[in-house]
């Protein structure tokens, strides 16, 4: 679901990304993860100390979760991934409210 939403935004909006920041213990979890649920997301490489840094700074607690951030680092939308999953038959209404909230 996450990665046809993603698809159907970066379509009609280029900047949006979504970053994956992995809690996975080793390379090959995160690897065959990203492979099957991921399509073309960004993602922080495996072991980089950013990892825990980007975890701590959010009090990303659930996996997976998802959050919707500005530019400067401000948070959104904490629990984004429950949106997506209500509003999916409509990703681009989705959208159009976040947005709402970071310009």
């Amino acid at each position: 679901m996450r990665s046809r939403f993603y698809e159907a935004i970066k379509e009609s909006h280029p900047e949006f990304e979504i970053v994956l920041v992995s809690r996975d213990k080793e390379a090959d979890s995160l690897f065959e993860y990203y492979d099957e649920h991921m399509g073309d997301w960004t993602f922080i490489p495996f072991g980089d100390p950013k990892i825990e840094e980007l975890l701590e700074k959010y009090n990303a607690r659930t996996i997976p979760g998802l959050s919707v951030i500005k530019s400067d680092g401000t948070i959104v939308v904490k629990d984004a991934r429950t949106e997506v999953q209500e509003k999916a038959s409509d990703p681009e209404a989705l959208y159009e409210e976040w947005e709402a909230f970071c310009f």
